[in-house]
């Protein structure tokens, strides 16, 4: 008989599209994103307050600076600096899109110290599909690295810096590059793995054995792919609805998750998850990867 897994409810958050979720283990803390009721948010993991800062726009992803001063945040309309001391924002880039079509979505920094952040196109909008892209900042610059994306999702590296990871939700499939962390170049688009049609890949994080964590939304469940893209566990979640993994606790063996409330928009699904939108956590035996911040 296979066991449930244990998971532990970190914040009952509420949040509408909670995502993002970063651990800084200086202060033992997560920080995480409400995507449409918008704000950056820390979660202090020793006392569970979670301080707040709201935000004047939808917010898709965002990136650390290494003294956790500021970070840069993909909002709707461009990329910011926010300084969490006085809630300033500062913008960095117009949005580099037809804001009424795109807007940014999933984002990371690679280990180089540069934030990488992709394109989603809008639910209402009629664009073609794979008409958006990821972009990477550089300093003054941003720059176009990889077409064809319609919703970014999955972003992440292996161990080894030398292969990048994305998902987008239309194709049914997540994609595998060979990078360059040099330059940040990527190139050889392959087929990492392919999901079932209906099924989201939704944010990942890699452990230190080169493994994909990736999770589900409406599937309620966190699938763990092998370096060669096979399917190695499943993992079912309290919530239907979860939305990104991240790595963190002391030893980077707990998994941490974050779910959303927005996506519950049938008869009662509210009222039988009345935890959709919280945090939780689960002890595993892999290890995973520190979140790089920005340089």
């Amino acid at each position: 008989m296979t066991m449930a897994p244990k998971w532990n409810c970190v914040l009952e958050a509420k949040a509408q599209v909670g995502e993002c979720p970063i651990y800084a283990h200086e202060q033992h803390a997560v920080y995480w994103v409400d995507a449409y009721a918008p704000s950056i948010n820390c979660l202090d993991l020793r006392t569970g307050a979670n301080r707040s800062w709201k935000l004047p726009r939808t917010i898709g992803s965002y990136g650390l600076a290494a003294d956790l001063r500021s970070c840069v945040a993909a909002l709707a309309d461009g990329l910011y600096r926010f300084e969490f001391a006085s809630g300033a924002l500062t913008k960095l880039h117009n949005a580099p899109y037809d804001v009424k079509h795109y807007r940014f979505n999933d984002g990371r920094v690679d280990r180089a110290g540069r934030f990488w952040v992709g394109t989603l196109r809008r639910f209402s909008s009629q664009e073609p599909e794979g008409r958006g892209a990821f972009w990477r900042m550089e300093g003054e610059r941003l720059v176009r690295a990889i077409d064809g994306v319609t919703i970014a999702n999955g972003i992440a590296w292996s161990p080894d810096d030398r292969t990048m990871y994305i998902a987008d939700r239309p194709n049914w499939q997540i994609l595998a590059f060979d990078f360059d962390i040099a330059n940040g170049a990527v190139s050889n688009r392959r087929t990492f793995a392919r999901v079932p049609e209906g099924i989201i890949p939704d944010g990942a994080a890699v452990d230190e054995e080169g493994c994909y964590w990736v999770a589900h939304p409406r599937a309620g469940k966190v699938v763990r792919y092998g370096p060669g893209g096979d399917l190695l566990r499943e993992i079912p979640t309290p919530v239907s609805c979860p939305t990104m993994v991240a790595f963190g606790g002391e030893s980077l063996k707990t998994l941490f998750i974050t779910s959303a409330r927005a996506l519950l928009t049938g008869p009662g699904e509210l009222d039988r998850e009345p935890q959709a939108g919280a945090i939780f956590s689960l002890e595993v035996e892999a290890r995973g990867v520190s979140e790089p911040r920005l340089k």
